[in-house]
């Protein structure tokens, strides 16, 4: 067996590819092999889910909460008897945590492997050893240049004898190991890359790429001062990489570019996929000063893209022949970097030859299978042994006190405040003691009937643990640690602890969106503020640990055995994911890439402090001018963002999407898991899986569209599903109003709150159930800006108003009838803002109440909302749909978007004096009704697309108070399929081009055999469809016509569907697509309505969603797809004629 060692797994660096991809090849090269984490604070979870895909055959561990001994340590796995700080890596481990490296030592034997992936991870089994005999074979994988750092070599030395061989992933680096072990045990063994699939978009000009953390080693200021002395405009440099925006290199970084006026031909768009960085590229870019091996080397020649790269230590001459595959340049020699890149830039015939022969060298040195060879010649061949560490770590499953047992209060006597558990069980609790890591204390215990009290002062992190019998060794956790006033019982720390397991316990839950305006209160404010308070020392602290390695404090290889560490649930900072100022690179941050295209990570925050005080404090400690410089620019940024930051600290509550949260098992966090569409998780465009919750309540978070989901722990791979179908939750959810009369509950002041987020709402259970994906935004980016003279307030009066679609610009033809001289438009901005207004019609634009909103009295306005008890409509749903719902703040930001709306439009409507208001889709404008209702003019609905019994703005368990009472629908086929109206008025849809293409008989030859209607939501099943429509009907010619908000990633889409050599891309709209196709499939999408009406056999796919095309494929209208041998032409039947009148 294999055992894999990694300081966490979820960093975004070169290093943590390459464990991954490590795993992943030696999986499949049938090596029986696991993972092992080490780092992070609690119980690892929110270090344990890699960035990159881990093969769900890989199962991966977290060191902090295995337990050892059957369990009888887990009491002690809280504070640490081992801790130190590796630069700017902090490390610490508990008496559990060593006990289970001894362990496993016990269970290995000398067929099998360790790797070692840093020195910290050697450090840690040869303390756990002891003396021990080892018994595993171990290999020390070496990422970086350790030249210069003593304190590297301090843990190797230390660790020298749990060390058999060295590995490392560049030739240059072997040296550096030569006085330490025999040049036989030290072998270079390169990176392994899983290629991604990547469509080239199309481009204007020539584009560079530099993929790195913002960093002094990485040195992307002199790819700029290059970039700069390139005369040809069109070039241009985009710098992919992490953004932290106070970090200081990055500040000088964009100094840099606005000082050489560069600004229009340098990005910055942060965390970037293989996708994002190499679809566009032209040239890779590597201005690096060290390296332990750049990934976007391999990444650039499996690409078929040239590099240009400085000749840094280590890696280049590895990957980069100089003249045939790419230039290399001395480091630091501007000049030359200019003079190669203006070689490439001119000639693309040398960048295609450059290319072609960087693949050739990619597949014979760097392909899995080559790499995979080499680790064979120093592992051996793949054992039979495998173990199951889930197996090895068993505990009897028992707790003699349940955790339902326990309670906890603090109590006050004067200043004094006391921890107070009860114990209400019948297990008698012997030698109760609180350990708090630095000392053992025995606190107050009195037995009471069936119920045992034990108390003890507030103020350290205590942690409560008793025995079964006097003067047992055999200790079992009950509480801790305690946290101020706070003290959890955490279900990592017991023996029992099973999925679900949490105060209070976790149940499968859906939870609605988060994000927006907090309440601002007495009971919130306050805390609110000593925490953006905490944050600011801890952001300070932070960036002085990077700029001063050479404080005594702050050092410290040399590990401690009473060292404190990080409070638990603090966040760890590791070398990978600061920046380190200093021009030496700092190898405990193993530099494997420059951030092979790397992903999002430390926090932002920084200085809360004066410029001048920290000069002060510099000089104080001895801190070189240039460190404090650095700091300087830091404090400038955080104070100029600071109110900003400070609004967000109090006022603003984190955007969540909607999503489902699974209950975790508190040993085992997820690593890894594929969807029904055989993607794995987190991968661009799939299901996105976070370990969530927290130690007290440890959770698995779900986003995505999926008809199952696979997800692997340590301990099990389980399948998750959909509760129920589209057609079942709508059911459910029209029943639960009908009995619970959801529609009449109201807040204090009387307003109906269910319809102001009902409709919302239904989508947003679809999405957290899996059943649909989120919805990109159709209408692209949107120019909110208008500057001419036209106000709302200052509207004429006019018999009608109308209130336009969003999206006008692909839609203006729902609400083109209503046009006169006595109509005022209102309407939405699109990507070019309000093309439609002028200063002589009757259209005005939504700007100025968007601008109303944002003044800080309707800020505040916004801010005092009162909360709303959410709690009925919750346990209404919970019982209807049989699963947890969670509204969270989504009933509040509905009432608050209510209220604005109505208080800015009843003066609007009073000045006005309309007799008719037309909303295009009236039910997510309720305040704009509302306001429409009180100046005493009728609220009407345009239809804006399909209605359905399952429809969610058209179809409800009861009637909305708010809602429209007249609907003007495109034909009495529409019409009858709403239960919301009093009355409709039939107004064809004024569409020509539909109209002369369903009058006109085409004898034109169809292009297309099959035009597939593509739905965002479920665009995933769709192509899923697809796929076996052409490996069955290969004689059928096929085109996707993608929805707009799909128009830019369906090439992608296809692509990674392995589809872009089978099925073709309408150019066209959809309309023109379907006549010159001989059949449609899709699903529930208005253009299905528009095929039939065409004539063209309508087929159907069964996917969420679907039911709304029900009656029609009961009527013969559609057809029911449920596979591809189903698409046949039939003559749709005459009922065609009356969709659209």
């Amino acid at each position: 067996m294999i055992l894999i060692c990694v300081n966490e797994l979820s960093g975004p660096t070169g290093y943590h590819k390459s464990v991954v991809e490590t795993a992943n090849a030696l999986h499949r090269g049938g090596y029986p092999l696991a993972v092992l984490s080490f780092l992070g604070a609690g119980d690892g979870a929110e270090l344990a889910m890699p960035r990159w895909p881990l093969d769900p055959g890989v199962p991966a561990y977290a060191l902090q909460t295995l337990p050892a001994e059957g369990g009888r340590l887990l009491a002690a796995n809280v504070h640490p008897v081992l801790a130190g700080r590796v630069y700017a890596t902090p490390y610490a481990f508990t008496a559990d945590q060593l006990a289970a490296l001894c362990q496993l030592n016990e269970e290995l034997t000398a067929e099998d492997t360790v790797i070692f992936t840093t020195p910290v991870q050697a450090l840690a089994f040869h303390r756990a050893l002891a003396g021990q005999e080892r018994r595993p074979r171990t290999l020390l994988q070496v990422h970086g240049d350790y030249r210069h750092h003593d304190e590297l070599w301090a843990l190797v030395d230390e660790a020298r004898e749990v060390i058999d061989r060295v590995q490392t992933v560049a030739e240059g680096l072997n040296e550096q190991f030569a006085s330490r072990f025999d040049a036989a045990d030290v072998v270079c063994i390169p990176n392994i890359h899983h290629p991604a699939q990547v469509v080239r978009k199309p481009r204007t000009g020539v584009e560079i790429v530099l993929p790195a953390s913002f960093q002094h080693r990485k040195n992307q200021l002199e790819a700029i001062r290059a970039l700069s002395r390139l005369e040809d405009d069109s070039v241009h440099l985009t710098l992919w990489g992490n953004i932290s925006p106070l970090n200081p290199y990055f500040i000088a970084v964009n100094e840099l570019i606005d000082s050489l006026g560069l600004r229009d031909r340098v990005s910055i768009p942060g965390f970037g996929t293989e996708q994002d960085v190499y679809s566009s590229a032209d040239i890779v870019l590597m201005t690096s000063l060290s390296e332990g091996f750049g990934y976007p080397l391999l990444e650039a020649a499996y690409h078929r893209l040239p590099t240009v790269t400085y000749d840094y230590e280590f890696g280049p001459r590895d990957a980069v022949e100089d003249g045939a595959s790419g230039f290399i340049v001395p480091v630091g020699d501007v000049d030359a970097l200019v003079a190669r890149l203006d070689e490439l830039v001119a000639d693309a015939q040398l960048r295609e030859r450059f290319g072609r022969r960087a693949r050739e060298i990619f597949d014979e040195r760097f392909s899995a299978e080559a790499v995979v060879a080499k680790y064979g010649a120093v592992l051996g061949p793949p054992p039979g042994r495998s173990l199951d560490l889930s197996a090895v770590f068993a505990t009897d499953g028992e707790e003699p006190v349940p955790a339902s047992a326990i309670s906890h209060r603090v109590t006050r006597s004067g200043l004094r405040r006391t921890h107070q558990v009860t114990v209400r069980s019948a297990a008698d609790l012997h030698d109760v003691q609180v350990d708090d890591g630095e000392r053992i204390g025995r606190p107050a215990v009195r037995r009471v009937g069936g119920t045992t009290v034990i108390e003890f002062p507030v103020g350290s992190r205590g942690v409560v643990s008793f025995s079964t019998i006097p003067g047992g060794t055999d200790r079992h956790y009950l509480a801790g640690p305690a946290n101020g006033g706070t003290l959890p019982v955490l279900p990592r720390l017991r023996r029992d602890a099973d999925y679900g397991d949490g105060t209070p316990p976790v149940a499968d839950t859906l939870l609605a969106s988060r994000g927006g305006a907090k309440h601002v209160s007495w009971r919130t404010t306050p805390s609110d503020l000593a925490e953006f308070g905490a944050q600011g020392v801890d952001a300070v602290t932070w960036k002085l640990r990077q700029l001063m390695p050479s404080l005594p404090t702050l050092r410290g290889a040399k590990p401690s055995g009473d060292a404190t560490p990080p409070a638990d649930g603090a966040p760890e900072r590791t070398a990978q994911e600061t920046a380190e100022p200093t021009s030496a690179p700092d190898p405990s941050a193993p530099d494997g890439s420059a951030d092979a295209p790397a992903a999002p990570s430390a926090p932002a925050d920084s200085s809360g402090g004066s410029a001048g005080a920290l000069g002060g404090l510099g000089k104080a400690v001895g801190l070189p001018a240039q460190a404090m410089g650095s700091v300087g620019r830091v404090a400038r940024t955080y104070a100029s963002t600071a109110a900003s930051m400070l609004v967000q600290a109090v006022a603003v509550t984190e955007p969540a999407p909607t999503h489902r949260e699974i209950p975790r098992h508190p040993w085992f966090p997820v690593s890894g898991g594929v969807d029904s569409f055989g993607a794995p998780i987190n991968s661009g465009g799939g299901v996105q899986v976070t370990n969530a919750g927290t130690e007290k309540r440890p959770t698995v978070r779900i986003q995505g569209e999926y008809d199952w989901l696979e997800l692997r722990d340590g301990a099990s791979r389980r399948r998750i599903t959909p509760p129920w179908s589209y057609g079942e939750m709508f059911e459910r959810f029209c029943a639960a109003e009908r009995e619970h009369g959801l529609f009449d509950i109201t807040t204090a002041d009387g307003v109906h709150l269910w319809e102001l987020g009902r409709s919302a709402l239904v989508i947003q259970l679809a999405e957290a159930a899996g059943l649909w994906g989120p919805l990109a935004a159709a209408q692209g980016t949107v120019q909110d800006v208008y500057t001419g003279s036209k106000r709302l307030t200052t509207a004429p009066s006019a018999d009608t108003v109308v209130f336009d679609y969003v999206r006008r610009g692909q839609s203006g033809y729902r609400t083109a009838p209503f046009v006169d001289d006595r109509t005022l438009f209102v309407v939405q901005p699109g990507a070019d803002g309000y093309p439609d207004v002028n200063e002589t019609n009757m259209v005005y634009p939504f700007a100025e109440f968007t601008q109303w909103k944002k003044d800080w009295r309707q800020r505040w306005s916004h801010l005092r909302v009162p909360e709303v008890d959410a709690r009925p409509f919750e346990a209404a749903l919970t019982q209807a749909l049989g699963i947890r719902i969670d509204l969270g703040d989504h009933l509040r930001n509905r009432l608050a978007k209510f209220l604005a709306e109505r208080e800015f439009f009843t003066p609007v409507f009073e000045r006005v004096q309309p007799e008719e208001v037309l909303i295009a889709s009236s039910h997510w404008w309720a305040g704009i009704g509302a306001a429409a209702a009180r100046s005493g003019a009728r609220v009407s609905d345009i239809q804006y697309a399909l209605t359905s019994h399952y429809a969610p703005s058209f179809w409800f368990g009861q009637k909305p108070h708010y809602g429209a009472t007249r609907f003007y629908a495109w034909s009495d086929f529409w019409a009858e399929r709403t239960n919301v109206y009093d009355e409709h008025v039939v107004v064809p849809r004024q569409q020509p081009e539909l109209t002369a293409a369903i009058e006109a008989s085409s004898t034109e030859e169809k292009r297309w055999d099959v035009c597939v209607i593509s739905q965002p939501r479920v665009l995933r099943r769709i192509l899923t469809f697809v796929q076996e429509l052409v490996a069955e009907r290969p004689e059928l010619r096929v085109v996707i016509a993608p929805h707009p908000a799909q128009r830019e990633i369906i090439g992608q889409e296809l692509a990674a569907s392995g589809l872009e050599e089978s099925v073709d891309i309408a150019e066209e709209d959809t309309l023109t697509t379907i006549t010159r196709s001989v059949m449609a499939v899709g699903t529930f999408s208005t253009s299905l309505w528009e095929s039939a009406a065409l004539g063209c056999p309508t087929y159907v796919i069964e996917v969420p969603g679907f039911e709304e095309t029900l009656q029609d494929v009961e009527s013969g209208l559609f057809r029911l797809a449920t596979s591809p041998h189903d698409l046949v032409p039939y003559e749709v039947p005459a009922s065609r004629h009356d969709i659209f009148g």
